[in-house]
């Protein structure tokens, strides 16, 4: 049985987002005797207590100082773990990975989401490009991250598509809750609610829903837009549907906890988030873990069909793709659902059956400890 040390310095809960919950759930997912994990973000007080569920060690002052300190604790840390290879949870890890592979011929892999692989192709530092290619194997989210791994100079042989997961205990089918129900509309609780989960960047595409709203109010008077989130953008789309005349029918929930998230989706009848690629930015959807979420809990989507999201959103079989950048093609999709509720049960159950089917931490924990093992065999 192979053993490894996941080092992610800065993603790791209680830190909220998508690669923090991705890091903790590989550990879980692999166990104990398989996996410890080392990573620079410190415990909270009042957050919940670590998992006793595999070795956790938070060193964020070693990766604040000098890097003479960084290189005796991790060194600390192998001589406990004594593991055979090492995950890194980014490529900006990676020096890490390049640092016990020259010291100790240990190997390494490194994850890829998305955002930082273009980040680290135009970037000046060289360390995270370099990783990349002398990594045993880069394990991407989705096939669009994989291209994007593959323009970064590494071997098309070295790229694994490694499916994401989701937790389908707690992200499941359930009756909405009234008490949030109230709370978040009021009087406004009777029609259909659109919802999505998201940082406010521009990339997620807020925009197009808010834009589309005075067409589907024209056939549904009573819909309500939840967002859940916070970020940048929200002067922007607040402005946005003020002008529009739909400022009442958008509701800023602001950030919601992991535990608060099924809630939420259990409240609406369409998931939406049409994301779209800021390539020249450095901003692109890898996949979109909350497109899973929104599965398990049997609700369909409407994605933007662009970045990772195809390999999230099937279209005609757990939601609808749409152009990300045409309002009028988001409002059809939306409306094409909220005017079809035999569609949507039909999607949601796809959707919910896709999920427990290919997308459990389960599944993902088995072929990254398969992936492991067969580098750590030669």
């Amino acid at each position: 049985m192979v053993k490894s040390l996941l080092v992610s310095q800065n993603y790791f809960p209680p830190q909220t987002g998508g690669i923090s919950r991705m890091m903790e759930q590989i550990c879980l997912s692999l166990g104990p005797d398989k996996v410890s994990c080392l990573t620079g973000i410190r415990a909270t007080q009042g957050s919940k207590t670590d998992p006793a569920q595999f070795r956790l060690y938070r060193r964020p002052s070693a990766f604040s100082g000098h890097k003479y300190f960084q290189a005796i604790s991790l060194l600390e840390v192998l001589m406990r773990v004594r593991p055979r290879i090492i995950q890194l949870g980014l490529c900006y890890d990676g020096y890490i990975g390049l640092l016990v592979k020259r010291w100790l011929s240990i190997p390494f892999v490194i994850y890829a989401h998305g955002n930082e692989i273009l980040e680290a192709s135009k970037s000046d530092w060289d360390k995270p490009r370099l990783a990349l290619r002398q990594a045993s194997c880069v394990l991407a989210n989705s096939r669009f991250t994989a291209s994007l791994v593959e323009k970064a100079g590494v071997s098309p042989t070295a790229i694994r598509v490694i499916p994401l997961g989701c937790d389908t205990e707690r992200f499941r089918p359930r009756a909405p809750n009234d008490q949030l129900l109230k709370k978040l509309l009021g009087h406004r609780a009777k029609g259909p609610i659109i919802l999505t989960v998201g940082n406010l960047v521009e990339r997620k595409g807020h925009d197009m829903v808010v834009r589309a709203l005075p067409a589907i109010r024209k056939l549904f008077p009573e819909v309500t837009y939840v967002i859940v989130g916070s970020g940048p953008f929200k002067k922007d789309l607040e402005d946005m549907a003020f002008s529009l005349g739909v400022r009442d029918q958008v509701v800023f929930a602001g950030k919601a906890s992991d535990e608060e998230l099924p809630d939420f989706y259990s409240l609406c009848d369409v998931f939406a988030m049409p994301s779209r690629a800021r390539i020249d930015a450095g901003d692109v959807e890898g996949f979109g873990l909350v497109f899973l979420e929104a599965a398990a809990c049997g609700k369909p989507a409407v994605g933007g069909r662009s970045g990772g999201v195809e390999d999230a959103v099937v279209d005609g079989v757990t939601g609808l793709l749409v152009d990300p950048c045409d309002a009028e093609d988001v409002g059809r999709a939306i409306l094409s659902l909220l005017g079809k509720p035999d569609l949507r049960g039909e999607l949601g159950r796809h959707g919910r059956d896709r999920v427990e089917r290919e997308y459990t931490w389960k599944v993902a924990g088995s072929r990254i400890q398969e992936i492991l093992e067969q580098i750590c065999a030669g």
